[in-house]
């Protein structure tokens, strides 16, 4: 750390930059220390977002053995810019806003908190609220608005924030915040609310141009605790009123696997415990396109006196997602490669990818993360789906194929992958 001084520089006799100085947080449960800057703006910014969660801040002494292995430094650039380095991303990522470093810090103090013994089995990629004391879980596929919702449901009296990302599981089967502030996608919605606007503006901390985080009154200190008794599956469907449908078992179940991530007890003991979760929620599937719309239904549904639905839960129905995604399906022909600039975050058997440029996070599932893994080099969903046929040899070929058509096209359009040059990649649709 610290800014090189060329010998040319040297030699007209510049004044070397000053060294930036840095400092240590260590936060309750996590064995290993953060190296941060040492910066006013930085510091409260960070802090700013955490509730409840036991921190320290001294000065950093490179001398001490306690700080040789960081989980996350972050190295100042210039005047508001960053770069991290993680022991959980492969490599450096540079040109980082504050509000984006301070998503690097937060990201990783989730994660370290995941690794620990702490009293959790698990972690889902899912939103945690509370209707009156009642836990619900939130899901939802990328850009189903669930930080949106989280976000919006803050400024409802009735409802409190576990999480809108990351939410640790207990053994017996409860739902835990970790205190982390939720993460806005901006610039909000053409038709946000004013309400939502306001409430917006006045919890509003470390934020750029994409992103901020809402410091809101509702937000659960670190380490709250409480029953989950729903689990609500987002399906935002283009003019839908917003209602809710019956979920059967064995799609919660697919729900909880498929954003699981393995806790400090490790990947064999999650499909029990998801197992164990799914057959004690009830699952319902919310079809919404208007965000007010969907508060308003939610509050009717778990913030009353009752204990069961408050209310009409309609018959299942097919996922949109099929419909949905044929819309960036790509050619089964055509190759594709990692986009330069993304970082990827790995959690057990899964991964986040992080996209500085987006300053987005994005999930991928075990099966995703095997897809990602292939893309270090041009290659065609033809090719991914056979490969993919030696590990789920009963599923057929045809729809494997479907399967990583497309997610390749998705993946395209958040930006995290690019056509070959040499191999097509022209989008249906």
């Amino acid at each position: 750390m610290g800014t090189a001084v060329s010998a040319a520089d040297e030699g007209r006799g510049c004044e070397p930059p000053p060294v930036p100085s840095f400092c240590v947080m260590t936060a309750a449960g996590v064995a290993d220390p953060f190296i941060l800057p040492d910066e006013p703006a930085f510091v409260e910014a960070l802090t700013g977002c955490i509730k409840g969660w036991p921190i320290t801040l001294r000065r950093f002494d490179p001398s001490r053995p306690s700080e040789e292995r960081p989980v996350t430094v972050i190295e100042p650039r210039g005047a508001g810019v960053f770069r991290a380095h993680s022991r959980y991303l492969e490599e450096a990522v540079d040109e980082l806003s504050l509000a984006s470093a301070v998503c690097a810090v937060l990201a990783d103090l989730s994660q370290a908190q995941s690794d620990s013994p702490g009293g959790h089995v698990f972690g889902l990629h899912c939103g945690g609220v509370l209707f009156r004391g009642r836990g619900v879980i939130l899901a939802g596929a990328a850009r189903a608005g669930k930080s949106t919702l989280v976000a919006r449901l803050s400024a409802e009296a009735d409802v409190a924030i576990l999480a809108d990302d990351v939410l640790p599981v207990a053994a017996g089967g409860e739902i835990i915040g970790l205190g982390l502030a939720p993460r806005l996608r901006l610039p909000l919605p053409e038709a946000a609310s004013e309400r939502f606007r306001r409430h917006v503006v006045a919890c509003l901390g470390a934020a750029d141009d994409h992103y901020g985080y809402l410091q809101s009154e509702s937000l659960l200190p670190h380490g709250a605790r409480a029953g989950a008794e729903v689990l609500v599956l987002l399906d935002r469907r283009e003019g839908a009123a917003a209602a809710l449908h019956h979920l059967p078992e064995d799609r919660v179940l697919r729900a909880i696997v498929e954003r699981s991530i393995a806790g400090p007890e490790g990947s064999e003991s999650v499909f029990a415990a998801a197992r164990e979760l799914a057959a004690r929620l009830v699952g319902v599937r919310l079809v919404y396109s208007d965000l007010e719309e969907v508060v308003a239904l939610l509050l009717a549904a778990f913030a009353g006196d009752g204990r069961g639905v408050g209310v009409p839960v309609l018959p299942e129905i097919a996922d949109a997602a099929a419909g949905a995604a044929s819309v960036a399906t790509v050619e089964p022909r055509a190759r594709f490669r990692r986009a330069q600039g993304t970082a990827t975050r790995h959690l057990a058997g899964a991964a986040f990818l992080w996209q500085p440029a987006g300053n987005m996070l994005w999930h991928l599932n075990p099966v995703a993360c095997m897809v990602w893994d292939m893309l270090v080099r041009p290659v065609s969903a033809e090719i991914i789906a056979r490969e993919l046929r030696r590990v789920f040899p009963d599923q057929p070929i045809a729809r494997l194929r479907e399967d990583v058509a497309a997610l390749l096209g998705q993946m395209r359009l958040e930006g995290f992958v690019i056509a070959d040059a040499g191999g097509g990649g022209r989008a249906k649709g």
